[in-house]
Protein backbone atom coordinates (compact mmCIF):
# COMPACT_ATOMS: atom_id res chain seq x y z
CA UNK A 1 0.00 0.00 0.00
CA UNK A 2 1.43 3.36 -1.07
CA UNK A 3 1.42 6.59 0.81
CA UNK A 4 -1.56 8.01 -0.86
CA UNK A 5 -3.69 5.19 -0.07
CA UNK A 6 -2.96 5.13 3.80
CA UNK A 7 -3.15 8.37 3.88
CA UNK A 8 -6.71 7.99 2.45
CA UNK A 9 -7.44 5.75 4.97
CA UNK A 10 -7.17 8.28 7.95
CA UNK A 11 -10.22 9.03 9.66
CA UNK A 12 -11.44 12.45 9.06
CA UNK A 13 -12.37 13.99 11.72
CA UNK A 14 -15.50 16.42 12.71
CA UNK A 15 -15.61 19.61 14.47
CA UNK A 16 -17.67 18.10 17.23
CA UNK A 17 -14.66 14.93 17.24
CA UNK A 18 -11.76 17.90 16.76
CA UNK A 19 -12.83 19.05 20.04
CA UNK A 20 -13.16 15.74 22.12
CA UNK A 21 -10.09 15.21 21.11
CA UNK A 22 -8.92 18.62 21.98
CA UNK A 23 -9.93 18.02 25.53
CA UNK A 24 -8.66 14.49 26.24
CA UNK A 25 -5.23 15.58 24.88
CA UNK A 26 -5.16 18.76 27.24
CA UNK A 27 -6.20 15.70 29.86
CA UNK A 28 -2.85 14.11 29.12
CA UNK A 29 -4.43 11.56 27.04
CA UNK A 30 -1.78 10.31 24.25
CA UNK A 31 -3.64 8.41 21.78
CA UNK A 32 -5.84 11.70 21.28
CA UNK A 33 -2.87 13.09 20.54
CA UNK A 34 -1.43 10.29 18.03
CA UNK A 35 -5.26 10.15 16.68
CA UNK A 36 -5.12 13.97 15.71
CA UNK A 37 -2.19 14.16 14.32
CA UNK A 38 -2.43 11.15 11.99
CA UNK A 39 -6.07 12.44 11.26
CA UNK A 40 -4.25 15.75 9.65
CA UNK A 41 -1.52 13.52 8.24
CA UNK A 42 -3.41 14.48 4.85
CA UNK A 43 -2.96 17.85 5.48
CA UNK A 44 0.69 17.60 6.49
CA UNK A 45 1.45 15.84 3.22
CA UNK A 46 0.01 17.97 1.01
CA UNK A 47 1.68 21.18 1.69
CA UNK A 48 4.94 19.13 2.21
CA UNK A 49 4.62 18.54 -1.84
CA UNK A 50 3.82 21.74 -2.31
CA UNK A 51 7.58 22.98 -1.27
CA UNK A 52 8.87 19.84 -3.40
CA UNK A 53 11.69 20.64 -5.77
CA UNK A 54 12.38 24.21 -3.69
CA UNK A 55 16.12 22.83 -3.45
CA UNK A 56 15.70 20.75 -0.08
CA UNK A 57 14.78 16.68 0.13
CA UNK A 58 11.18 15.52 0.38
CA UNK A 59 11.82 13.46 3.22
CA UNK A 60 12.71 16.58 5.45
CA UNK A 61 9.78 18.63 4.61
CA UNK A 62 7.53 16.10 5.35
CA UNK A 63 9.30 16.02 9.29
CA UNK A 64 9.24 19.66 9.35
CA UNK A 65 5.47 19.45 8.36
CA UNK A 66 4.81 16.84 10.96
CA UNK A 67 6.37 18.73 13.24
CA UNK A 68 4.55 21.93 12.33
CA UNK A 69 1.02 19.68 12.86
CA UNK A 70 2.35 18.54 16.16
CA UNK A 71 2.95 21.61 17.42
CA UNK A 72 -0.58 22.25 16.05
CA UNK A 73 -2.24 19.66 17.98
CA UNK A 74 -0.31 20.98 21.32
CA UNK A 75 -1.33 24.24 21.13
CA UNK A 76 -4.74 24.09 19.93
CA UNK A 77 -7.26 25.97 21.81
CA UNK A 78 -10.57 24.68 21.55
CA UNK A 79 -12.29 27.07 23.49
CA UNK A 80 -11.86 30.01 20.40
CA UNK A 81 -14.05 28.35 17.90
CA UNK A 82 -11.17 27.88 15.36
CA UNK A 83 -11.89 25.16 12.77
CA UNK A 84 -8.39 22.81 13.52
CA UNK A 85 -7.76 22.10 10.00
CA UNK A 86 -7.48 26.05 9.79
CA UNK A 87 -5.24 26.30 12.53
CA UNK A 88 -3.00 23.21 11.92
CA UNK A 89 -2.60 24.81 8.13
CA UNK A 90 -0.78 27.60 9.69
CA UNK A 91 1.65 26.02 11.56
CA UNK A 92 2.60 23.76 9.24
CA UNK A 93 2.43 26.31 6.49
CA UNK A 94 5.11 28.03 8.57
CA UNK A 95 7.41 25.38 10.27
CA UNK A 96 7.78 24.58 6.65
CA UNK A 97 8.46 27.59 4.83
CA UNK A 98 11.16 28.48 7.74
CA UNK A 99 12.65 25.17 6.72
CA UNK A 100 13.02 26.50 3.05
CA UNK A 101 14.11 29.81 3.66
CA UNK A 102 16.73 28.35 5.71
CA UNK A 103 17.85 25.39 3.94
CA UNK A 104 17.40 26.78 0.40
CA UNK A 105 21.10 28.09 -0.32
CA UNK A 106 24.50 25.99 -0.32
CA UNK A 107 25.15 27.93 3.10
CA UNK A 108 22.68 28.50 6.01
CA UNK A 109 22.88 32.31 6.75
CA UNK A 110 20.82 33.76 9.49
CA UNK A 111 18.26 36.55 7.96
CA UNK A 112 19.05 39.93 9.11
CA UNK A 113 17.11 41.25 11.83
CA UNK A 114 14.87 43.75 9.71
CA UNK A 115 13.61 41.38 7.71
CA UNK A 116 13.26 38.50 10.76
CA UNK A 117 11.01 41.68 12.72
CA UNK A 118 9.16 42.63 8.97
CA UNK A 119 8.47 38.75 8.71
CA UNK A 120 7.02 38.69 12.15
CA UNK A 121 5.15 41.74 11.11
CA UNK A 122 3.17 40.23 8.57
CA UNK A 123 2.78 36.78 10.26
CA UNK A 124 0.97 38.77 13.28
CA UNK A 125 -1.26 40.46 10.91
CA UNK A 126 -1.53 37.43 8.78
CA UNK A 127 -3.24 35.48 11.65
CA UNK A 128 -4.46 38.13 12.87
CA UNK A 129 -7.00 38.33 9.25
CA UNK A 130 -7.62 34.61 9.99
CA UNK A 131 -8.15 34.06 13.46
CA UNK A 132 -9.59 37.24 14.50
CA UNK A 133 -7.06 37.48 17.41
CA UNK A 134 -3.36 37.94 17.56
CA UNK A 135 -1.04 35.06 18.17
CA UNK A 136 0.34 35.11 21.78
CA UNK A 137 4.08 35.40 22.10
CA UNK A 138 5.03 31.87 22.23
CA UNK A 139 3.12 31.26 19.05
CA UNK A 140 4.25 34.07 17.35
CA UNK A 141 8.02 32.61 17.96
CA UNK A 142 7.24 29.04 17.24
CA UNK A 143 5.63 30.23 14.48
CA UNK A 144 8.68 31.97 12.85
CA UNK A 145 10.88 29.22 14.17
CA UNK A 146 12.37 30.91 16.85
CA UNK A 147 12.00 31.89 20.55
CA UNK A 148 10.13 34.53 22.86
CA UNK A 149 13.87 35.38 24.24
CA UNK A 150 15.05 35.90 20.27
CA UNK A 151 12.14 38.00 18.98
CA UNK A 152 12.27 40.33 22.17
CA UNK A 153 15.94 40.80 21.77
CA UNK A 154 15.23 41.54 17.89
CA UNK A 155 12.69 44.33 18.47
CA UNK A 156 15.21 45.76 21.05
CA UNK A 157 18.11 45.56 18.37
CA UNK A 158 15.52 47.58 16.15
CA UNK A 159 14.72 50.44 18.34
CA UNK A 160 15.61 54.16 16.94
CA UNK A 161 18.05 55.97 18.82
CA UNK A 162 18.02 59.81 18.82
CA UNK A 163 21.13 61.94 19.93
CA UNK A 164 20.42 64.18 22.68
CA UNK A 165 22.38 66.81 20.62
CA UNK A 166 19.73 66.34 17.73
CA UNK A 167 17.75 69.89 17.20
CA UNK A 168 14.14 69.55 18.70
CA UNK A 169 12.90 72.36 16.30
CA UNK A 170 13.70 74.02 13.24
CA UNK A 171 13.95 78.04 13.04
CA UNK A 172 15.39 80.48 15.33
CA UNK A 173 14.20 78.59 18.36
CA UNK A 174 16.99 76.11 17.62
CA UNK A 175 17.84 73.60 21.23
CA UNK A 176 18.80 70.17 21.47
CA UNK A 177 16.95 67.49 23.36
CA UNK A 178 19.47 68.04 26.21
CA UNK A 179 18.39 71.32 26.52
CA UNK A 180 14.80 70.49 26.62
CA UNK A 181 14.69 67.78 29.27
CA UNK A 182 13.97 67.89 32.67
CA UNK A 183 16.91 68.15 34.82
CA UNK A 184 15.45 66.19 37.94
CA UNK A 185 19.33 66.72 39.98
CA UNK A 186 19.69 68.82 42.85
CA UNK A 187 21.97 72.00 42.66
CA UNK A 188 24.78 72.34 44.73
CA UNK A 189 23.16 74.56 47.16
CA UNK A 190 19.84 72.66 47.43
CA UNK A 191 21.52 69.63 47.89
CA UNK A 192 23.65 71.26 50.81
CA UNK A 193 20.31 72.53 52.49
CA UNK A 194 18.84 69.00 52.14
CA UNK A 195 21.79 67.48 54.14
CA UNK A 196 21.53 69.96 56.42
CA UNK A 197 17.84 69.40 56.74
CA UNK A 198 18.48 65.62 57.20
CA UNK A 199 21.27 65.67 59.84
CA UNK A 200 19.01 68.19 62.01
CA UNK A 201 16.14 66.43 61.58
CA UNK A 202 17.97 62.90 63.24
CA UNK A 203 19.65 64.89 65.66
CA UNK A 204 16.48 65.82 67.30
CA UNK A 205 15.11 62.58 67.03
CA UNK A 206 18.03 60.83 68.66
CA UNK A 207 16.79 62.46 71.93
CA UNK A 208 13.38 60.05 71.92
CA UNK A 209 13.05 56.27 72.41
CA UNK A 210 14.42 54.01 69.72
CA UNK A 211 9.79 52.92 69.56
CA UNK A 212 9.29 57.32 69.56
CA UNK A 213 11.61 57.14 66.76
CA UNK A 214 10.18 54.63 64.83
CA UNK A 215 6.67 55.61 64.85
CA UNK A 216 7.47 59.08 63.99
CA UNK A 217 10.14 57.69 60.73
CA UNK A 218 6.97 55.43 59.99
CA UNK A 219 4.50 58.20 60.15
CA UNK A 220 6.64 60.45 58.38
CA UNK A 221 8.73 59.10 55.83
CA UNK A 222 12.14 60.20 57.40
CA UNK A 223 14.81 57.55 56.28
CA UNK A 224 17.66 56.75 59.08
CA UNK A 225 20.72 58.18 59.47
Amino acid sequence: MNVTSKLRNHEILTREQEVEYAKKIEAGDRRARDKMIHANMRLATSIAKKYAGKGVDFEDLMQESTIGLMKAVDRFDWRKGFKFSTYAYWWILQTVKQYVESNKGPISLPANASARLYHASKVREDFEKEFGAAPSETELADLLGTTTGTLSSLRKSSAYYVSLDSTVRAGEDRRSYKDVLADHSLNPEEALEAAQTKKAVNEALAVLSPREQAVLRLRFGIEAQ
